[in-house]
């Protein structure tokens, strides 16, 4: 009888790490792992491919215990916290090793209309400076109270010593930069060595956004997007932009390997460089 448990416990144990390899896999690849039906999903295509070369998986996938076959939504999340929980774990000895370290976080709405905190570690290893994730936590409100305290309880409660945080980053909205009650504020209370520095990427977004209102700037940004639109959403004007281009071995190397113009995008404006630059170098 023991001899039996064991085969079935190695048996389990198989089955799972081929289950968690899927879904490692499928966010290492940023792949959606469920699709519009549940039994035709990434995650379940995976799964079955891998069966292919392993028997012991094919024999579950298809003779296995309905009420046991690890295949459930609920369990995909929660192999996916513990996957979570395994790379936050090895994160944090690394961080409370350095001498001191920085945070960034930023809230934002997800689809469940839930407020959701990315929090990011950077700190010195010995070797490099990393920036690693850390991990998504849920608030109750965007109040610069609200967030600190949840900042600093969820850094506790992944165990990073907090006592070494020496910077603090985040974009310039006024609870989160507020110098008397943003979250930058009611941190420095509680750690007065963490000094805060506003996010140069959302700097770079702000500078743009000004600069484009300028009149030459709005005047050909808005061409830029109208030609790109005439070209991507017609088959005929498409088709002659790529015999052209094929013609023009300049435009081509210049353009990077890029066969379309790209359009403008509407939040991220430093993102709008790169179809600038298809534009000017098709521009003949």
């Amino acid at each position: 009888m023991s001899s039996q448990y064991n085969v079935v416990v190695e048996k389990n144990r198989k089955i799972l790490v081929s289950i968690t390899e899927a879904i490692v896999f499928c966010g290492k690849q940023k792949i959606a792992m469920r699709g519009h039906e549940g039994d035709k999903g990434n995650f379940q295509a995976l799964l079955s491919f891998q069966a292919k070369q392993d028997p012991i998986l094919k024999e579950h996938l298809e003779h296995g215990d309905p009420r046991s076959m690890y295949l459930s939504p609920d369990i995909q999340n929660e192999l996916i916290s513990i996957c979570g929980k395994q790379i936050a774990d090895s994160i944090v000895p690394k961080c409370n090793s350095a001498p001191c370290f920085g945070f960034m976080a930023d809230e934002a709405t997800d689809a469940s209309t839930m407020e959701q905190m990315a929090m990011c570690l950077r700190y010195f290893d010995g070797a490099d400076l990393r920036e690693d994730f850390l991990g998504f936590a849920e608030c109750e409100s965007t109040t610069g109270e609200t967030l600190a305290n949840a900042f600093l309880a969820n850094l506790e409660l992944a165990g990073v010593d907090v006592n070494k945080m020496r910077g603090q980053g985040y974009d310039g909205a006024a609870n989160m930069s507020g110098i008397r009650r943003g979250v930058q504020a009611r941190i420095q209370q509680r750690i007065p060595g963490a000094v805060y520095t506003h996010c140069k990427a959302h700097c770079l977004n702000l500078a743009i956004i000004h600069a484009s209102k300028e009149m030459y700037a709005r005047n050909m940004v808005a061409p830029v997007q109208q030609i790109a639109f005439a070209f991507n959403y017609t088959a005929k004007r498409f088709l002659r932009f790529q015999e052209n281009l094929d013609n023009d071995e300049v435009a081509r190397v210049e353009m990077d390997k890029r066969t379309n113009l790209q359009s403008l995008c509407e939040t991220r404006w430093e993102a709008r460089l790169d179809a600038l630059h298809t534009f000017l170098c098709s521009f003949r």
